[in-house]
């Protein structure tokens, strides 16, 4: 299969400008446009480097001709490769010259926009009041401004605009980035992107750090922050290239990669790559954005305080530096904070001092007693410091009084892989211990698109829904209520959920997407016993969504549902432990064949 790809990639080299219009996707060559992807008016640029159909957009990244079919249609790559195999049957391959003679314009091309650039820059001056970087929060800082009128990219660009120049590796002026009041940007067309970039000179830490930011209010933000150098990328594709040339000419100096946080992760894996590239270090900021975004909605000191944090080593744990003797000679009291810190501060205990969590990935999730009691061990025997089961049960204990208690979720908050959406505001944001979420949708969150439905956007999905509610409009939206229980884990409703038809009439596919909804980690089986007996009970301590997969008729009261249902504390009677009381905040979800 990977030869099939490899040779439908050959195969292609040079048509993608006739490959992709003949499958749907429409493209023109260096110019910018509306993305195939996600559209947009004109962050996408297809400029078919060396006849591999190479591409860039602001919001998708980088790729090449196979690439951008895959994300197109989203298929994988073997089956975006049958797709283009069936265009280019026919062709025949392009000759080498003709890809040389192309490269051969592209050289000419760069020639053109770096004497283009050279004779703007003689009429560029510099001005403060610059509208966007007014509204970048900079609004005395001196800038470079065009004085003329200059169309590039399908941009008119006026005077007062912003001028960023660009310089290679040997200091030459090779482009220049325009950027307007609406905060449009522009670079010369044919010149040189890749490796080349602007240097804002810091005084501190020189020859010691150098930052790498996408942006130019990015880069000025750092700057302004740290007062250190600082190189702007233009784009998270430069970074990767920009590293390494950093590496080499400053071979000793910290390398820190200022990403961008994008929804889609862009940023973040491109900065990941240039930081082991260069051996540097990624700082994302603390919100979904760039470090300016978090400027502006933080403020000053906050943002510098997180900037640094964001480049601090991690914590080392005092395991590994303590000695046997210093630590034996503890407190319990001593003992219980070296444990906390070892796990980064990242545990907290239930209202009733009972049950320990730890934070990880989002969530807050419940660390089962003889676990923790086997990791507490662990810990005593790196240091070869002697122990008894009486020992690590008075770590614990006072453990539980030391560490902060689990306070309850806000209701408005729905946490996806790679982030938190706050549904009153509608702002998504990145992960915090301080939202005390207990559970996660196992998918990425997607902000919305422009008329986006259920039957052209998910049109599987509205078929599914469509025939399980027998086409009734009142029967679709009970079921998406119920979904949507499970996902915002609104057990609050003090209702449980009970789907019930013949066999084939969709109630499997229901508890998956319920399961999906919930995440893979938070759902567990059951049945209405194990709801009713506090011994069995306990197996359901720490999930959010209980399925009661083909349960049969059952007689009782129920008690046990209800008060899980209704929000009351109910007992717990785990084995070799001490029974409590606890809730058990999870939705229900009973399916069967009769009611």
């Amino acid at each position: 299969m990977k030869m099939n790809v490899t040779e439908t990639v050959k195969q292609a080299c040079g048509h993608w400008p006739r490959i992709l219009p003949a499958l749907g996707v429409k493209v023109i060559k260096n110019r910018h446009q509306a993305c195939p992807v996600c559209g947009g008016s004109d962050r996408f640029r297809f400029d078919d480097k060396e006849g591999r159909g190479t591409w860039f957009c602001n919001q998708c990244g980088a790729g090449d001709g196979l690439k951008l079919v895959e994300k197109v249609f989203g298929v994988t790559s073997s089956e975006a490769a049958g797709k283009v195999n069936a265009v280019t049957g026919s062709l025949s391959p392009v000759a080498p010259e003709v890809i040389a003679s192309v490269e051969a314009e592209t050289v000419v091309d760069r020639k053109a926009a770096a004497a283009l650039a050279v004779r703007l820059m003689e009429k560029t001056r510099p001005a403060t009041g610059n509208a966007y970087l007014t509204r970048k929060g900079f609004p005395v800082l001196e800038c470079l401004t065009l004085t003329t009128m200059h169309k590039t990219g399908g941009v008119t660009f006026r005077a007062g605009d912003v001028v960023v120049p660009l310089y290679d590796d040997t200091g030459a002026l090779v482009n220049l980035q325009l950027i307007n009041a609406d905060g449009l940007k522009r670079t010369l067309k044919g010149g040189q992107v890749k490796g080349a970039c602007h240097i804002i000179e810091g005084k501190k830490q020189a020859g010691k750090r150098l930052w790498i930011a996408e942006g130019y209010a990015t880069a000025l933000t750092v700057h302004h922050l740290t007062g250190e150098t600082v190189m702007v990328a233009l784009s998270s594709v430069n970074l990767l290239s920009l590293a390494s040339l950093a590496r080499q000419k400053s071979p000793a100096c910290q390398i820190v990669l200022a990403a961008d946080r994008d929804l889609n992760g862009d940023g973040q894996s491109k900065a990941a790559a240039a930081a082991d590239s260069c051996k540097g270090v990624v700082a994302l900021p603390p919100v979904f954005g760039d470090w300016n975004d978090a400027f502006i909605q933080y403020g000053e000191e906050a943002t510098r305080k997180a900037i640094y944090d964001a480049i601090r080593p991690p914590a080392q744990s005092p395991f590994d530096t303590m000695s046997e003797a210093e630590f034996t000679a503890m407190s319990a009291s001593d003992k219980a904070l070296r444990v906390h810190e070892h796990y980064g501060e990242a545990l907290a205990v239930d209202a009733n001092g009972q049950l320990l969590s730890r934070y990880e990935n989002g969530i807050w999730k419940n660390i089962p007693a003889a676990t923790f009691s086997r990791n507490v061990a662990d810990l005593f025997q790196r240091l070869r410091a002697p122990f008894s089961s009486g020992k690590i049960a008075s770590v614990v204990e006072t453990l539980k009084l030391i560490i902060p208690q689990q306070d309850t979720p806000a209701r408005r908050l729905i946490g996806f892989r790679n982030g938190v959406l706050d549904t009153q505001s509608g702002l998504f944001s990145p992960h915090s211990k301080s939202h005390w979420l207990r559970t996660l949708c196992d998918v990425d969150f997607t902000p919305p698109v422009e008329g986006e439905m259920l039957e052209t956007h998910a049109p599987n999905f509205w078929r599914w829904l469509d025939r399980a509610a027998g086409k009734s409009p009142q029967k679709r939206d009970v079921i998406l209520a119920a979904l949507f229980m499970v996902l915002a884990n609104r057990y609050d409703w003090q209702l449980f959920l009970e789907v019930t038809g013949p066999g084939g009439s969709g109630k499997s596919i229901l508890a998956e997407i319920a399961t999906l909804l919930a995440g893979e980690d938070n759902a567990t089986s059951a049945d209405i016993d194990t709801l009713e007996d506090p011994r069995k009970r306990a197996s359901l301590i720490g999930f959010s969504l209980i399925r009661l997969p083909d349960q049969e008729k059952w007689s009782g009261d129920g008690a046990g549902l209800k008060a899980i249902t209704g929000g009351d504390a109910v007992s717990v009677d785990p084995k070799y432990q001490n029974p409590y009381s606890t809730h058990i905040p999870a939705v229900i979800l009973a399916v069967n064949n009769n009611p």
